[in-house]
């Protein structure tokens, strides 16, 4: 009977969390910006692009958004954050950001590697 209702309340708990739902916020911009990233460079951030919100700071008065696996900073008065039927719109603007960014990392990467072993 105990192992029973130790099975029960496994299966109960397990359930619960299987039917949760990650929900990801979106921001947008609404101005141009420098962004100064965890990386250490300095990304610029145009009006109307998204990203993944990742916390509130200093009493929401600051969004920490992500860029690939870099956060950064802005004001919370130079993002709003994106509703439920805006979120596909935001996604894709991440994309297009993410890729530029990427594409950025790696022709660094690159050159870094060149100027190390000359031909």
């Amino acid at each position: 009977m105990k192992a029973l209702l130790a099975f029960l309340t496994l299966a109960v708990c397990t359930a619960h969390l299987a039917a949760a739902e990650r929900v990801v916020l979106y921001a947008r911009i609404l101005e141009n910006l420098n962004a100064d990233l965890t990386d250490g460079s300095v990304w610029q951030i145009g009006k109307g692009d998204c990203f993944p919100v990742v916390a509130y700071k200093d009493s929401h008065t600051k969004l920490v958004l992500r860029l690939a696996s870099t956060q950064f900073m802005v004001l919370e008065k130079s993002a709003v954050i994106v509703s439920a039927k805006e979120t596909p719109a935001a996604i894709e603007s991440y994309r297009v950001s993410l890729n530029s960014y990427m594409n950025g990392v790696a022709m660094r990467w690159r050159a870094r590697a060149e100027a190390a072993n000359p031909k």
